[in-house]
C-alpha cells in the first residue's frame, strides 16, 4: 500500500504542547528527601506516570500518521483529548492514591476517545486490512479504558485496584508488539512518525534547558551550570545526529522500534536532567547519583542507537561499533564512580565521554 507523503500539522504541534507540560508535572514528583536520594517509591510513580502519558500520546500520534486529521472531526476528538490530558496532568501528585480517581478516569476517557476515532474510521472505510487494524486496536484501548474505570470503584484495596490499572496501561502499551503482523500490513508514513517524535523529543529538550536555568543565580554563574547546559547540548547533538543521518525515513516499517525505544528515551532524557540539576546543586548523595544516572543514559543513549542499527540508511553490522561502546560506557562508569565527590572533574568526564561517543557515531555512520 502506498504511503503518502505529509507533514506534521500545525493541529499535531498544538497537541503535543500539553505532553510537553505533563512531562514537567511528571519529574516534579522526583524529589530529593531528607537521606539525600530519590525514592524508589517515586522512581515507580515516574516511570508509572510516563508510561501512562507516552501510552496516551502515541496512540493518538499512530491514528494521526495513517489517517488524516485535517478534518472537523478529528479536530474536535483532538482538542477534546487535549482538555482531559490537561486534567490528566493536574491529577498529577506526590500521594497518588489521593488523585486516583480522577487520573484513572481521565486516563479512560481518553482511551475511549482514541477507540471511537478508529471505530469511525473501521466503519467509514472499505478496506479489509485498515478495517482488521482499527477493529484490534479499538477493542484494546476500550478494554483498558473499562479496566480503568472499575478500578476507581471503592473494590478492594488500592494497591490491588492500582495493580491492576497499571497492567492494563502496560499491555496497552505494548500489545502492538503482538499485532506486528497487522501493523505490517498496514505500515506507517514513517518520514512522518519520525519527525512527530523527534518533535516532541525537543520539546524535552527544552524542559532540561529549563532545568539548566534552575542552577542559575543570575548574579552568580557557577561552572557546574555550565557543564550541565553544555551536557544537555551534547545530549541533543547526540540525538540529532542519529535522527537526521542515521534513520532511513523512507522505509516501509510498522515502526515498532522507533516508538517503544522513545519510551525509554524519555525516561532516560527526563531522569538524568533531574539528577543532574539535583547533583549541580549538591542535593544529593553522589553515589546513588552516579548509578542512577548509569542507568538513565543507558535508557537515553541505548535507545536511541537502537533506532540507528534497525532502521539504518545501508547495510552494515553494528556488532563491533556495540562491544566497543558497551567498553566505552563501563569504562566512563569507572572514572564517574572514582570522581563523584568532585562535580566539576565529574560533569567535565561526562561531557568528554558523550562528545567521545557522538563521535563514534559519526564514524561509524560515514
Amino acid at each position: 500500500m502506498h504511503v503518502l507523503k505529509k507533514e506534521v500539522s500545525e493541529f499535531e504541534l498544538f497537541y503535543d504542547l500539553i505532553f510537553a507540560y505533563a512531562i514537567s508535572r511528571i519529574t516534579s514528583i522526583l524529589f530529593v528527601g531528607a537521606n539525600e536520594m530519590l525514592s524508589f517509591k517515586s522512581i515507580g510513580e515516574f516511570l508509572m506516570l510516563t508510561l501512562v502519558f507516552w501510552t496516551i500520546w502515541t496512540y493518538q500520534t499512530v491514528f494521526a500518521n495513517r489517517f488524516s486529521i485535517k478534518n472537523k472531526i478529528s479536530a474536535l476528538f483532538l482538542f477534546f483529548d487535549m482538555f482531559w490530558v490537561i486534567v490528566l496532568a493536574q491529577s498529577i501528585n506526590i500521594d497518588f492514591e489521593k488523585t486516583h480517581f480522577t487520573f484513572a478516569g481521565a486516563t479512560s476517557i481518553l482511551f475511549f476517545s482514541i477507540a471511537l476515532q478508529y471505530y469511525l474510521k473501521m466503519r467509514s472505510t472499505e478496506d479489509t486490512v485498515v478495517k482488521k487494524l482499527c477493529y484490534q486496536l479499538a477493542i484494546i484501548l476500550c478494554a483498558s479504558g473499562l479496566i480503568g474505570f472499575i478500578t476507581i470503584l471503592p473494590l478492594g484495596t488500592y494497591p490491588v485496584r492500582l495493580a491492576i490499572y497499571v497492567l492494563s496501561v502496560f499491555i496497552t502499551a505494548f500489545f502492538p508488539i503482538v499485532m506486528k503482523k497487522a501493523l505490517e500490513d498496514f505500515p506507517t508514513n514513517f518520514g512522518h512518525l519520525t519527525e512527530r517524535y523527534s518533535l516532541f523529543t525537543l520539546l524535552l529538550f527544552g524542559e532540561a534547558v529549563i532545568a539548566v536555568a534552575n542552577t542559575i543565580i543570575f548574579d552568580e554563574i557557577s561552572i557546574g551550570s555550565v557543564l550541565f547546559f553544555l551536557l544537555v547540548v551534547v545530549m541533543f547533538l547526540f540525538y540529532n545526529t542519529i535522527y537526521k543521518s542515521a534513520i532511513d525515513r523512507q522505509k516501509k516499517t510498522a515502526g515498532l522500534v522507533l516508538i517503544h525505544s522513545h519510551y525509554f528515551i524519555f525516561v532516560g532524557l527526563e531522569l538524568s536532567i533531574v539528577l543532574y540539576e539535583n547533583y549541580v546543586n549538591s542535593e544529593i548523595k553522589p553515589l546513588f547519583f552516579t548509578l542512577c544516572l548509569a542507568a538513565s543514559l543507558v535508557c537515553f543513549l541505548g535507545g536511541t542507537m537502537v533506532n540507528m542499527i534497525i532502521y539504518s540508511k545501508r547495510e552494515h553490522n553494528y556488532l563491533s561499533f556495540i562491544s566497543k561502546s558497551v567498553l566505552y560506557f563501563a569504562g566512563w562508569i569507572i572514572v564517574s564512580l572514582l570522581l563523584q565527590d568532585y562535580m566539576v572533574p565529574f560533569l567535565l568526564v561526562n561531557v568528554i565521554f558523550l562528545l567521545f561517543l557522538l563521535y563514534k557515531v559519526k564514524q561509524e555512520l560515514k
